[in-house]
């Protein structure tokens, strides 16, 4: 037989990322050339994935692999062994059912049967299926090892987290140097600093965010991540739950709770903002509830145009002089400074405290208390065969929605109560004019929720909503 004649051999390498089953790509592809030159294949071609699970076949080789045989410019996969092409059940199937319909066969260095015979089409067979059951073992060993650590607050892996050392020994230790970095990055974020601004911060330290990286590898989004992992409040996650750790936690409950509230509260903000316009995404038309934008078309002075005025054409007199919001904004201050002096000079006279207000949050724990009732009482009714399955999880769904709508409103009312008012500075009367439109951005957004004004060229209304406004509604 000439070598045109010789069956066209591909020899298909996989590394495992299992340490028990690691074997190396030279050894594989050794025993592969040896198997074709004692068949009298002529080996064509080597494809390798290296580092790659059996469980998925998402893989670049295999699908190379698989595309010279159905295309005719290969005849024979060879493996290292049968476990190498794939470890699950459905894959294993579909490929092998693609090879023969081509004409091809798939065979292994290692593991030899004669699939031209159905005992040894059985034992092919039962290759396979061991290699989906040592798949199946290993992920059953290394799932009860996670689980085992997060009974004892230990994180699944040892991961690099930014604040902490990690030791095999003796865990998450806070790191001296980046462990103050990320509890004035959260304090900074919850007096309403942006992420830019925290980014600027954190680059200035010139702390490295991994191990790996050097300080520029810093971003918005980096930080971002960071601040929503729970961790460094003394918690982490594993499949999606959130769990105590037994680590030392950086910040206290009080700054996580608040984190998360100033985080719900920051979606959906407008960014970024325009440095030049103090009221980016402040104003709102009380006309018809668009938007109004900085316009300086007409003249010197700086007027606002209301969106819903201009392009949709949905009312007339839809702009208005920012020296009027600006008179109107140092009025609403001066306001506010008199009051809180006369608050503090009636708390001063005052001989007896006022009394609390209505426990908004007993209330709302009582609720939680009884949901939570209600679904212990919906489990144990399931267990003892006394509602259907389907029945149970509708009603368990609504309940667990209820549960996550009570939390959030009770961790809401908490940070609420805990956050004083915020002070106007009677010294800012006199600083305003002067400041920049970054600066002037930066207060409004500690105390004002939004600016509604009633557009038009002499009789513009402008009306202060500040954020306790609409807390209180809430």
């Amino acid at each position: 037989m000439n070598a045109a004649a010789k069956p066209r051999a591909i020899l298909y390498l996989r590394q495992s990322i299992a340490r028990e089953e690691s074997i190396s790509l030279d050894l594989q592809e050794d025993a592969g050339r040896r198997y074709a030159e004692q068949q009298g294949y002529t080996v064509v071609a080597v494809k390798a994935d290296e580092g790659i699970s059996g469980r998925t076949w998402n893989r670049k080789a295999v699908k190379e692999v698989m595309a010279m045989v159905e295309n005719g410019e290969a005849d024979i996969i060879v493996l290292w062994k049968w476990s190498r092409l794939s470890r699950a059940r459905l894959d294993w199937a579909i490929a092998l059912d693609k090879v023969e319909a081509a004409g091809g066969r798939i065979e292994s260095a290692t593991e030899q049967v004669d699939v031209s015979t159905s005992t040894g089409r059985f034992a092919r067979g039962m290759l396979a299926e061991f290699a989906v059951f040592e798949s199946e073992r290993i992920g059953d060993t290394w799932k009860e090892s996670q689980a085992r650590r997060v009974s004892q607050g230990r994180p699944h892996s040892g991961i690099y987290r930014f604040g902490y050392i990690y030791d095999k020994t003796t865990g998450y230790t806070p790191d001296p140097l980046a462990g103050p970095v990320l509890v004035e990055c959260y304090r900074r974020y919850n007096r309403g600093e942006s992420l830019s601004q925290l980014l600027a911060y954190v680059l200035s330290t010139g702390i490295p965010s991994s191990t790996r990286t050097d300080a520029n590898n810093w971003t918005t989004s980096r930080i971002s991540q960071m601040l929503k992992s729970p961790f460094a409040a003394g918690f982490f996650t594993y499949n999606g739950k959130t769990y105590q750790g037994n680590h030392e936690p950086l910040i206290t409950a009080e700054e996580w709770e608040a984190h998360l509230v100033n985080r719900a509260a920051r979606q959906g903000a407008r960014k970024p903002r325009d440095p030049r316009n103090p009221y980016t995404g402040l104003l709102v038309c009380t006309r018809c509830g668009h938007k109004m934008y900085q316009h300086d078309k007409h003249d010197r002075a700086t007027r606002y145009m209301c969106s819903g005025a201009q392009s949709k054409k949905l009312h007339k007199g839809g702009s208005i002089h920012q020296s009027k919001i600006d008179r109107a904004l140092l009025r609403w201050f001066k306001e506010r400074i008199a009051d809180e002096a006369d608050e503090a000079a009636r708390q001063a006279a005052q001989k007896t405290p006022d009394l609390p207000a209505m426990n908004t949050t007993a209330t709302i724990r009582r609720a939680l208390v009884k949901e939570q009732s209600r679904l212990d009482s919906l489990t144990a009714k399931y267990v003892d065969d006394v509602i259907p399955r389907a029945s149970y999880e509708k009603l368990r769904d609504e309940s667990l929605e209820k549960i996550e709508v009570f939390e959030t409103r009770l961790r809401e009312v908490r940070v609420h109560q805990r956050q004083s008012r915020p002070k106007v500075d009677p010294k800012l009367l006199e600083a305003w004019p002067h400041m920049h439109a970054v600066e002037k951005q930066q207060i409004l957004g500690l105390l004002i929720d939004r600016i509604e004004v009633t557009p038009g060229h002499d009789a513009g209304h402008v009306f202060i909503v500040p954020k306790w406004a609409v807390s209180a509604a809430g």
